[in-house]
């Protein structure tokens, strides 16, 4: 079997990488696998990361994502990145979960674990 191949950096991706995130490139790479990301999903996924499995509200979310006002979108668009985040990363030993009322936390799979 073929080790796979970071498409930004060209390394080899080891079969058991921790979560990574690469907001720049788009990427984030869990489990030997990778899987592209808009922007906008993989600020929220970072953001859900530096939570450290704590829950993140939505209104910071959408905080992070539009800086001004002005720009702001519905809360709602939060639960729709939410929503193509998950299909994304399903498979990949992390997962988006919901804390109803409260908002989203980053759940990452240890030793093969299901998220």
């Amino acid at each position: 079997m073929q080790a796979k191949i970071c498409p930004c950096c060209g390394n080899a991706i080891a079969p058991n990488a921790d979560l990574r995130i690469d907001t720049e490139a788009g990427i984030v790479i869990s489990r030997g696998q990778f899987v592209a990301l808009t922007r906008n999903e993989a600020q929220i996924l970072e953001l859900l990361q530096q939570g450290k499995g704590r829950t993140v509200s939505r209104e910071s979310l959408l905080e992070n994502l539009y800086l001004t006002s002005a720009d702001e979108p519905d809360i709602k668009i939060i639960d729709v990145f939410v929503c193509k985040l998950r299909k994304k990363l399903k498979g990949m030993g992390v997962a988006v979960q919901t804390d109803w009322g409260r908002g989203y936390r980053l759940s990452v799979a240890i030793n093969g674990d299901a998220a």
